[in-house]
């Protein structure tokens, strides 16, 4: 009898433990660390099969990518690359990481709790939000494979990702200069075109020194820009599983029915002492 009640005893903390092996809720937190003053906009997170191509170097930015690189805090003004990602990829999912004001400041993080219905397709993320200050200038992965988050066979696969300057770009859609720099809810037909390309960052010569960072610190304040380079790592997300336990009433009956029988065993085993 004993061995029966610890079989029980093991089969109901395996169906408990179960609940949790394949959960699809996941924390996706996104941390400023960068050191020089950057802020970014609530950064907009999209997960898909990969056919969610956001941007590409050396191309026009589309009306989303403009609006996430010189705008904003959604929903005011409306959100257009969540338009733009299901026209692309309709069984697609997407949302925004917010920090304490909206905005994630220099030393702040905030997290997203997202439910990821097909997580064996939707295997991909993709990260954009504008880099603050700055006119047009945001952040995010132009190859939409970059960051996979979970497995072909739909495991999550819990990471930390370093987003380094390499992965800033200039959207060339607005000039740099302080004339109609970022600020939430700022028209995005305020400036005049520069280039009319997405171009990687730290590859233009900004015409101060040489450097788009350094560019963007001469021109907004930001102490020791220019030391940035292609490998500084500015900003870490961390990719991990929200423990979901198992739902009620289903899991409270299988470990009601299973203390029952425990009690029955244990009562008969009394009457025959």
């Amino acid at each position: 009898m004993r061995k029966l009640t610890t079989l029980l005893g093991a089969s109901v903390m395996g169906l408990l433990i179960a609940g949790t092996a394949n959960a699809t809720t996941v924390d996706i937190t996104f941390n400023n660390s960068n050191g020089f003053g950057f802020l970014v906009t609530p950064v907009y997170t999209g997960i898909h099969s990969g056919n969610f191509d956001a941007f590409n170097e050396g191309a026009s930015a589309s009306a989303g990518i403009e609006q996430v690189a010189e705008v904003p805090v959604p929903p005011n003004p409306p959100n257009l690359i969540a338009p733009e990602r299901l026209a692309a990829d309709p069984g697609s999912q997407g949302g925004f990481i917010f920090g304490p004001g909206g905005p994630i400041l220099d030393g702040q993080s905030g997290t997203l709790t997202i439910d990821v219905a097909n997580p064996t397709t939707n295997r991909y993320a993709t990260f954009l939000s504008m880099f603050v200050p700055s006119n047009d200038t945001f952040f995010g992965n132009d190859n939409p494979f970059a960051y996979e988050i979970f497995d072909s066979a739909g495991n999550l696969i819990e990471q930390t990702i370093e987003i380094t300057g390499r992965s800033i770009w200039d959207a060339g859609t607005e000039v740099n200069q302080l004339f109609g720099a970022a600020a939430p809810g700022q028209d995005i037909q305020l400036g005049d075109t520069e280039g009319g390309v997405i171009t990687r960052l730290i590859d233009i010569d900004a015409g101060l020194d040489g450097n788009g960072f350094g560019a963007l610190g001469a021109l907004f304040g930001i102490a020791d820009a220019g030391s940035i380079t292609s490998d500084t790592v500015l900003f870490t997300i961390d990719i991990e599983a929200t423990p979901t336990p198992v739902p009620l009433p289903a899991g409270g009956a299988l470990l009601l029915g299973s203390l029952g029988v425990m009690g029955f065993v244990a009562r008969k085993r009394a009457k025959k002492a």
